[in-house]
């Protein structure tokens, strides 16, 4: 073969290893075949001497390789939807997993919770409001992790502290997951033994971090004193408690249970900053991050349209939002982009989410590729 039936280019160290086939056809400078794909190089010193004569292949075949390994775009949602999976395995590994998988586990979490953050604060709080509440245990630990390091970001916290935040926040309720299971179907008021679980869940979850191997003093007090009322008189908690217990309240609210539906994020806003004890700074630093049309809520428009909020607009009442539904309640054909700055679409009020029986196009809304794989 000769240089003139192929467009050839120079191979670099970086696309050629030592004791790995090669991966093209190798030619010289003038298109002669030197070595053939598959071959392979033994020592430093051979590659080097290769190297310094010369090597070349077939620029197609390089640029075509270079592509297939190329990697894919990143998919918020699907990264999302793995951190479910896992947030609701590391649940069942704080019961009866060792601390190697738990810790692992968690640092897979906050990983994969930076990577959302950093990439599209938006479509994160879209996930968390859309959030199924069947598993209320799993889903509150994980929105809670989120809504922290939100906060943090939000406070220009430095990486180190916001990874804390995200584990204490994740871990608040490893002392009372069982319970809390229980709880959230158990139709009987709650029992003496179970409220004594409840007001001691902070510091039997402090000690169950200890037994795991967890040191960090900020880590377990935050999650020792996360419930100022549980505390014993004059205990003051810390600043990472503080933010874990403003987030817990807010979500708490907004969150649907199988007895009562989730208050609207406008109605839970206001009781945050009417509540006694609650900081009026916190409150506000969250009603200002998540909006009181928050991403992923829906929302009635003058027309009577049902529509889902995408993102946060110019004015705190002119979020972005697509219709779903008609006025008389059937879906529409494709989601339909309104400007809730027009009278037309302006919002009236939020609907609670049981109430909009569609299935959204995530991909669609937020206009992103469909990763391979992804269902």
């Amino acid at each position: 073969m000769s240089s003139s039936a192929i467009r050839l280019c120079a191979l670099t160290r970086a696309l050629v290893s030592v004791n790995q086939p090669l991966k093209w056809d190798v030619f010289s400078e003038k298109g002669q075949l030197l070595l053939h794909k598959g071959y392979l190089i033994s020592t430093e010193a051979q590659l080097q001497n290769l190297l310094e004569r010369g090597m070349y292949a077939n620029a197609d075949d390089v640029d075509k390789l270079k592509q297939e390994s190329r990697p894919a775009d990143y998919d918020p949602f699907l990264e999302w939807d793995s951190l479910k999976i896992l947030s609701s395995k590391n649940n069942l590994t704080f019961i009866r997993g060792k601390p190697a998988d738990i810790m692992a586990g968690l640092d897979q979490k906050v990983t994969s919770i930076n990577n959302l953050l950093q990439k599209n604060q938006t479509i994160a709080l879209f996930e968390l409001m859309q959030m199924d509440m069947t598993n209320y245990v799993a889903a509150h630990n994980l929105q809670t992790a989120i809504l922290v390091s939100v906060l943090a970001r939000k406070m220009n916290w430095d990486q180190a502290s916001i990874d804390t935040l995200c584990r204490a926040g994740a871990t608040m309720n490893i002392a009372m997951l069982e319970l809390q299971s229980t709880l959230t179907a158990q139709k009987e008021p709650i029992t003496v033994s179970q409220r004594e679980e409840i007001r001691s869940h902070g510091t039997r979850g402090r000690e169950m971090l200890e037994q795991v191997g967890v040191t960090n003093e900020d880590w377990l007090r935050a999650v020792e004193h996360h419930h100022p009322a549980y505390l014993p008189k004059g205990t003051v908690p810390g600043e990472m408690a503080s933010i874990i217990h403003h987030a817990d309240v807010y979500l708490a609210k907004i969150s649907p249970r199988s007895f009562r539906q989730g208050k609207p994020a406008n109605i839970a806003a206001k009781e945050m900053l009417q509540e006694k004890g609650m900081s009026q700074a916190l409150a506000s630093i969250i009603i200002k991050e998540v909006g009181i049309y928050p991403p992923g809520s829906y929302v009635k428009l003058a027309n009577g349209e049902i529509a889902v909020v995408t993102q946060r607009g110019e004015q705190v009442h002119t979020p972005a939002v697509f219709s779903l539904l008609n006025p008389n309640g059937m879906p529409l054909g494709e989601p339909v982009p309104r400007d809730t700055a027009s009278a037309a679409f302006a919002i009236s009020s939020i609907v609670p989410r049981n109430k909009v029986m569609v299935t959204l196009n995530r991909q669609k809304l937020f206009g992103k590729k469909k990763t391979s794989g992804y269902g």
